[in-house]
């Protein structure tokens, strides 16, 4: 029998598992928790990740991936050719692990023929969409996880992090706030304060000006300051960020993007004495490998999504709007003439709180 439902079953020697989720780099990173707590359970597991270009470094130089498969971004030609080798390589799959909510995923999960599985697939034979039970915890499936009362309906759940629903719903058991990144050194030396303006949705931006006044502040002081992201035209296409990143990059700010891989982006992270960045995936590597961050969160699920590190700082808001979580931040960008939420997260609170890590 294949596709049955997961619910903490042993799989028994090195039992051959994959994972299954997009190509952004924060969910890779808070699929960590999940990758290392199996492997806590299964010390000779065998872990396929199906992941994406886009994280393809993380992917390629993690301990917890024994091969991995561009599933996102690349070409999907040779899929078949590769579950049938990690078939040959590995053994039959145990269990799938699919986190992704794209049809594609779902696909896929079927095509592996696992013994259990975890979240929605389609079968194989028939075609057809199966999703999973709506009983106990997995009825998280189908649930709202940033709603604000949904602790109360679920008491195996602690908090509404994402890696620990993650882990709920895979029945592991681990500390579900520790993720887990590969770490590399820098070709050169990198400036001991680092930002990144950008992020997946316009709405979660921090306005131009208050970059500008803080790299002006920063640099005014005698601080050196780099600049992460992606290569300039993925950052502009991509990350909404390209303007803002211009103007730093003449104030004086050194202009970083594109010119490391992930693994020495949280290695730079790691020797940085301060990070100062929006809710974006380098908010999460920088979570995983201990860097003092202050994250700026406004048009963001941050019940969800903020990291539960306390090296990260989340600076709110003092002029909150809910338009966003009523939209379930399905909107790309701000809902209202002026973006109030990133205007009031302030840049004399910035300040105030990161003036004595500067300072130290």
């Amino acid at each position: 029998m294949t596709h049955a439902p997961y619910a903490g079953e042993h799989l028994g020697p090195r039992p051959h598992v994959a994972v299954i989720f997009r190509d952004q780099i924060g969910d890779f990173v808070v699929a960590t928790p999940l990758m290392r707590g199996m492997r806590e359970r299964f010390p000779d597991i065998v872990l396929d990740y199906f992941g994406g270009e886009r994280t393809r470094e993380l992917e390629e130089a993690s301990r917890l991936v024994a091969a991995r498969f561009s599933l996102f971004g690349g070409s999907t030609d040779s899929l078949s050719t590769f579950i049938e080798r990690r078939t040959r390589e590995a053994g039959p799959y145990s269990l799938a692990v699919n986190l992704e909510s794209d049809p594609t995923a779902a696909r896929v999960s079927g095509m592996l023929f696992p013994r259990f599985v975890v979240g929605a697939f389609v079968d194989p034979i028939t075609g057809e969409d199966r999703t999973p039970p709506t009983n106990g915890i997995d009825r998280l499936w189908s649930d709202v996880w940033n709603r604000a009362d949904l602790l109360a309906d679920y008491p195996e759940l602690r908090t509404q992090f994402i890696g620990e629903i993650f882990c709920r719903l895979a029945r592991v058991e681990t500390d579900f706030t520790r993720a887990e990144v590969p770490l590399a050194t820098a070709p050169f030396q990198t400036p001991s304060v680092l930002i990144a303006t950008g992020a997946s949705r316009g709405a979660k931006l921090w306005p131009e000006e208050h970059w500008t006044a803080l790299t002006s502040w920063l640099i005014n002081r005698g601080h050196q300051v780099g600049l992460l992201g992606a290569a300039a035209p993925v950052q502009i296409a991509t990350y909404h960020a390209g303007a803002v990143d211009d103007i730093l990059v003449a104030q004086g700010v050194a202009d970083l993007r594109g010119s490391l891989t992930l693994p020495q982006v949280a290695g730079a992270l790691a020797s940085a004495r301060v990070f100062v960045t929006v809710d974006n995936g380098l908010m999460h590597l920088a979570a995983a490998v201990g860097a003092p961050t202050f994250a700026l969160f406004g048009a963001s699920p941050q019940r969800i999504w903020a990291p539960r590190s306390p090296s990260v700082q989340i600076l709110e808001p003092s002029n909150p709007c809910s338009l966003c979580e009523e939209n379930r931040f399905r909107n790309a960008d701000c809902l209202l003439p002026i973006h109030q939420c990133m205007q009031s997260v302030e840049l004399a609170r910035l300040i105030r709180d990161l003036s004595p890590l500067l300072e130290g």
